[in-house]
């Protein structure tokens, strides 16, 4: 079986632009933003990212996010088979950190399970986007299920996600990655660097100024260079993102993005934070 007819698929949190999903053919599954009993679809539409930032250190109430149901799962792979593909190659956030994963396989085995080959990212927001394009790329080219399975895995092995979080009061409201919340513990005023890695975020660096945390981010960029992909990432900070960039413009790829983290994710981390997607030039080797 070649891949004419593959059909790559994600959840919302891989932070693919619109624009990029659509050339590329790839559907996207939003997950989900809860604020004040309403459950909004975090799909770029529904949810004002401008407004939801600026808004969410003052709402009285910590929103939480959700999968998808089975039922949505089962409804979207439905789509895709009926558009003309003979498979759908699913990615997804980490099933340590979300049930998205869950979800989407109960919604593959009440549809067409043999069509459908799920696969966990082990990482999150670009990272994660990096392992869709990639194998989107492919399978326009019209390669085997095979094939674009080992390019997901290549790639995931080569793609690095590092950020600054700017508060841990996001993280430590939300209840989620309690042994980084308690790694960091009560320190005031410490930007945490984390990195996340097999589905895993940890944290690599305690700094006590945003500057100096600027500065790590800079060092962990430039040692992935050379860089085929980046992207910088930010939490209502755009103005940092893009000074961010500027600071490493001579490593930076022509086509690198700057990308605002969905909100999915970005309710637990908190407005402020900056962050960077890198894949390394060799991981074709």
């Amino acid at each position: 079986m070649t891949s004419s007819r593959i059909r790559i698929a994600a959840d919302s949190v891989c932070d693919l632009p619109a624009e990029l999903a659509a050339s590329l053919g790839v559907s996207i599954i939003p997950t989900y933003v809860n604020i004040g009993g309403e459950s909004i679809a975090d799909d770029g539409v529904g949810l004002d990212r401008v407004r939801y930032y600026r808004d969410l250190p003052s709402l009285a109430e910590q929103p939480t996010t959700a999968a998808p149901s089975p039922g949505d799962a089962a409804a979207f792979y439905q789509r895709i088979l009926d558009d003309g593909a003979d498979h759908i190659v699913s990615i997804h956030v980490p099933e340590r950190l979300s049930g998205v994963l869950n979800a989407m396989r109960l919604g593959a085995e009440s549809v067409a399970k043999d069509k459908i080959t799920l696969v966990d990212s082990l990482q999150l927001t670009f990272g994660f986007g990096l392992q869709v394009l990639a194998a989107a790329e492919l399978a326009q080219e019209g390669a085997a299920l095979a094939a674009i399975l080992q390019r997901i895995e290549d790639v995931r092995k080569h793609c690095k996600v590092y950020a600054i979080i700017d508060t841990m009061e996001y993280l430590r409201r939300s209840g989620r990655v309690t042994t980084l919340v308690a790694s960091v513990g009560g320190l005031l005023r410490i930007k945490p660097i984390i990195r996340v890695d097999g589905g895993e975020i940890e944290s690599i660096g305690r700094l006590r100024t945003w500057s100096r945390a600027e500065q790590r981010l800079r060092e962990l960029t430039r040692a992935e260079a050379p860089l085929e992909r980046l992207a910088v990432l930010h939490i209502a900070n755009y103005t940092g993102a893009e000074r961010f960039l500027e600071s490493i413009q001579d490593i930076a790829p022509s086509d690198t993005l700057v990308i605002e983290t969905t909100p999915t994710l970005g309710t637990h981390i908190g407005p402020g934070s900056i962050g960077v997607a890198t894949l390394n030039r060799n991981w074709r080797l």
